[in-house]
């Protein structure tokens, strides 16, 4: 009887740990995405890559990166975070559409680890 309430309470607390670290990851990368767009919004309308927004962009990642790298593979987020730090140098030598391409790039590779991350069958089998 012990040994069925130990394991109904691991599987409740396996399920739980996951439930939340889905919606942590989620909401982290909703997050780094919404001053992405509104970065490359901003940047197109104007055309011309801001400083203090650019300083934004690498607060936020800074502030979640941790997070994302202890709870996801790390290849897909190496890529991400080579081209958040290429941003200021696009911004200080005027290469436009090199920062909008890389702001596109960051944004399409978050997009494709939140859909990785779902639990949903094509991703399990």
């Amino acid at each position: 009887m012990k040994r069925t309430v130990i394991a109904v309470v691991l599987l409740v607390m396996t399920i739980g740990f996951s439930m939340f670290s889905h919606y942590s990851i989620n909401r982290r990368i909703d997050e780094i995405v919404r001053v992405l767009e509104d970065d490359r919004e901003i940047t197109i309308s104007t055309s011309s890559p801001d400083g203090i927004r650019t300083k934004q962009v690498k607060e936020i990642w800074k502030k979640n990166e941790k997070f994302l790298v202890a709870t996801l593979a790390h290849g897909e987020l190496e890529e991400i975070e080579i081209g958040i730090m290429c941003l200021s140098d696009y911004m200080t030598q005027g290469y436009t559409e090199e920062y909008i391409k890389t702001l596109n790039e960051c944004i399409n590779q978050l997009h494709h680890i939140k859909e990785t991350e779902k639990a949903d069958t094509k991703n399990i089998f």
